[in-house]
């Protein structure tokens, strides 16, 4: 086997071209019999070389062959080192991948929520905000229900009843402003 035909998975140039158009008439037995024969060695490679877990270097390596065989599909890559360059679109792709883990995890402990702190009204103040609570409108106790005790996203209400998600936030912010001035008034 010469040189070129090693660097290409045991390929000649013409094997490449007939590849190509079986991967474009949807025939992937050449493709799999080939390429996959390097899956095992790829995957060793990004773990040993660039300290991937083996869980890590499968998801790179596989994504690496399905990128692969759209390019090879869409003749974006020519005959030439291919076992280096899917071996180099493995790594590519670990490197992509630990990025944006690292991402995830920089804005998760960023955005870490915080306890809410227990409140505690005393009985005048709580009588008054359930009789405010009570002369507030039907339609705006559910939404505010859904919304602060319910934990419901804008998106997951918004869906429920068939409306906007921005219709619905100033909705809720014309409820609140209300529940405040009737709280205010009734507390005066």
């Amino acid at each position: 086997m010469t040189e070129a035909h090693k660097k290409n998975f045991g390929l000649s140039e013409d094997d490449f071209v007939n590849l190509v158009a079986a991967l474009r008439r949807g025939d992937e037995g050449l493709f799999e019999r080939t390429f996959l024969s390097h899956f095992a060695e790829c995957l060793r490679y990004v773990k040993n070389n660039d300290g991937a877990s083996h869980d890590q270097a499968y998801d790179a390596t596989m994504e690496a062959f399905l990128t692969f065989r759209n390019k090879i599909a869409e003749g974006k890559i020519t005959y030439g080192n291919l076992r280096y360059l899917l071996t180099r679109m493995a790594r590519q792709h670990h490197y992509k991948l630990q990025k944006k883990q690292s991402v995830v995890a920089g804005i998760a402990e960023e955005h870490q929520e915080l306890p809410e702190p227990e409140v505690v009204f005393d009985p005048d103040t709580r009588a008054v905000l359930d009789v405010a609570w009570k002369q507030l409108g039907l339609p705006c106790r559910r939404l505010l229900r859904k919304v602060y005790y319910q934990h419901a996203s804008m998106q997951d209400i918004a869906v429920q009843e068939g409306a906007n998600p921005a219709t619905l936030r100033k909705r809720k912010e014309r409820c609140v402003r209300q529940l405040r001035e009737i709280f205010m008034l009734a507390q005066s």
